[in-house]
């Protein structure tokens, strides 16, 4: 799979590999603004989760913008997704890949700061999880597309 970070280099910071282990929770799912891209099937995935029709999923819990769909996010609510019900996905079995493969994204990876940044918030990075290899990291980054 190619590599997002385009990393020339065999040798990437993560090499060794990185700690992570989702714990469920929902710090990632909260925060500041931004998008959460949901793809056709995914929402098929979610209605039938919810035992809902499509129609009703995309009126009730997506925004369209830039001719994709995304998921709500409650601005009263410090940017809450709309599916983050006490501190935990309400969806979480068929949350979206971008949520699937959450830390393994660009933003994350760039740099070893990045990702101590990003596990200041995220307590599966930093709860002494087993390692993650490095091959798995960048199967997760390259579907992450993030």
């Amino acid at each position: 799979m190619s590599n997002p970070l385009k990393m020339i280099d065999e040798d990437p910071w993560y090499k060794e590999g990185l700690s992570f282990e989702c714990t469920g929770c929902g710090n990632c799912c909260t925060g500041s603004p931004g998008y959460v891209w949901v793809t056709e099937e995914e929402i098929e995935e979610i209605a039938g989760f919810l035992g809902l029709p499509v129609s009703e999923i995309r009126k009730r819990y997506l925004r369209q913008k830039h001719g994709r769909f995304a998921l709500i996010e409650l601005k009263y609510k410090n940017y809450d997704c709309i599916f983050l019900k006490d501190n935990k996905c309400s969806i979480y079995p068929v949350r979206p890949t971008q949520c699937r493969t959450y830390p393994w994204w660009v933003s994350n990876l760039s740099s070893r700061e990045a990702w101590e940044k990003a596990s200041q918030t995220c307590e599966g990075m930093r709860c002494g999880a087993p390692k993650v290899s490095k091959e798995e990291i960048e199967d997760g980054l390259s579907a992450s597309n993030i």
